[in-house]
């Protein structure tokens, strides 16, 4: 997706109309991917740690209240179609993932004694 994004494309339609609105939905879709995995990492890992209530409630949050008004915002008022309702998902799911990663991070961190 991210390398050859037109090839990819083409593949898929041959409408040279088409092509460029497919070509940059495929970039988010790449950038979308990388927070995915990142989340789905965190999720597990706090799922593995016992948080789940809080993985779930980080998932609620970042989804029903970051990402999806902010995509719905950026595709009609700020005039960016699906584009923008992507983008603004991509920036729910990146929050989502930054939540979960600092929280395991919290969860599993050990004090280390000072010396003496």
């Amino acid at each position: 997706m991210w390398l050859w994004p037109s090839a990819l494309a083409r593949v898929m339609t041959s409408d040279a109309e088409v092509i460029p609105g497919a070509v940059r939905l495929l970039l988010i879709a790449a950038a979308f991917q990388v927070v995915d995995g990142m989340q789905a990492v965190g999720s597990g890992a706090l799922r593995g740690a016992g948080a789940t209530r809080f993985a779930f409630g980080a998932h609620l949050v970042g989804h029903w209240l970051v990402g999806l008004p902010l995509g719905i915002a950026l595709a009609f008022a700020a005039d960016m179609g699906p584009a923008g309702l992507w983008w603004g998902l991509t920036a729910g799911l990146a929050a989502v993932a930054l939540t979960l990663t600092v929280k395991f991070a919290l969860l599993t961190r050990t004090k280390v004694a000072p010396l003496e």
